[in-house]
């Protein structure tokens, strides 16, 4: 097997083309965070108030590295913790205003770099290279 010719090589370039990107254009538009805690926070802009087990299964990353996440965007004052009434070991992870502010620019530094990403697609192209990438996807899921 020709392994600088596999899948497995094209995607994982992809993936580290694609988050170098997004962090370029994260700093330039001065959003004062990285492409991993724009992943983390793309998930409370769907439901504020996730607990942090919640967050490292939606990102398939251990407890130890979304501590460290949270610690970072809590002292940039874009999340806060707040212990669940109901189990006061369990920490809730909520948006502050200044978190729900940056969703729209992040997001459109996202959108640019996908848009990069497919420049050239047509929009059937667009659709089944998703289409292709959730099946792999769905192939190899074992969690969430």
């Amino acid at each position: 097997m020709n392994f600088e010719k596999s899948l497995g090589r094209y995607v994982g370039r992809l993936h580290y083309l694609l988050t170098k990107r997004l962090n370029e254009l994260l700093e330039q538009a001065n959003a004062n965070i990285t492409a991993d805690q724009f992943r983390l926070l793309t998930h409370l802009w769907k439901k504020d108030g996730l607990n942090q087990q919640n967050l490292a299964t939606y990102l398939s990353r251990d407890r130890a590295g979304v501590t460290r996440m949270i610690d970072i965007l809590e002292n940039q004052h874009f999340i806060t913790r707040i212990a669940n009434q109901d189990d006061r070991r369990v920490n809730l992870i909520y948006l502050t205003k200044q978190g729900r502010e940056l969703e729209p620019l992040a997001a459109e530094c996202a959108k640019k770099c996908l848009d990069e990403m497919t420049s050239g697609f047509n929009d059937e192209e667009r659709e089944i290279f998703a289409s292709l990438l959730l099946k792999a996807i769905e192939n190899l899921k074992t969690e969430i």
